[in-house]
């Protein structure tokens, strides 16, 4: 008996079809695809603490995560920190973030973060876009978006027996 060639090319097809249906879905139906990974930077508001009794004072930082994955259990070690700032124009309170231009220097890399949060972002609900940042080193860009202050880490670091040093930070915004 002969076989045309066209019967043939058939049923070569029938192997991919029959695999095929084989493959999961990626995703339920009713869920959503996420980006994973990737760095985040953390606008944040911290209480610096240096004793158990000591009842700490106001400063702004940025956390840096190379991996935002890495970042989200709220005790994560941070990848860079930021010096410590504070708006000595309102007696030493956290810096303002909103409507005005932020120069954030990182020491440990000698990088410097420029942050241009929109005047009303506080106002906006948690998630919506809030403004954008820059790394000057590369000119790499950011969105920020308003994060709800949730506790970004807690460092707990003992300077000598009995007292300790302590800087517990909330995400004010997040860029991405």
């Amino acid at each position: 008996m002969k076989f045309s060639a066209l019967c043939f090319t058939t049923l070569a097809f029938i192997p991919s079809f029959s695999s095929a249906a084989a493959i999961p879905d990626a995703v339920h139906l009713n869920g959503t695809l996420a980006k994973r990974g990737g760095e985040v930077n953390y606008l944040a508001n911290c209480q610096q603490t240096n004793s158990p009794t000591d009842s700490g004072y106001p400063v702004s930082h940025i956390a840096w995560y190379a991996n935002v994955d890495e970042s989200l259990s709220g005790n994560d070690l941070v990848d860079s920190l930021s010096n410590e700032y504070r708006d000595w124009s309102l007696g030493g309170a956290y810096l303002t973030w909103e409507g005005r231009q932020q120069n954030i220097y990182f020491p440990d890399s000698g990088v410097t973060v420029q942050t241009h949060i929109d005047g009303d972002a506080q106002s906006r609900p948690f998630t919506a876009w809030a403004g954008w940042a820059q790394r000057t080193s590369d000119g790499k860009y950011f969105n920020c978006y308003k994060d709800n202050g949730r506790q970004i880490f807690n460092m707990l670091h003992p300077i000598i027996v009995g007292e300790f040093h302590s800087l517990l930070c909330r995400g004010i915004y997040w860029c991405v």
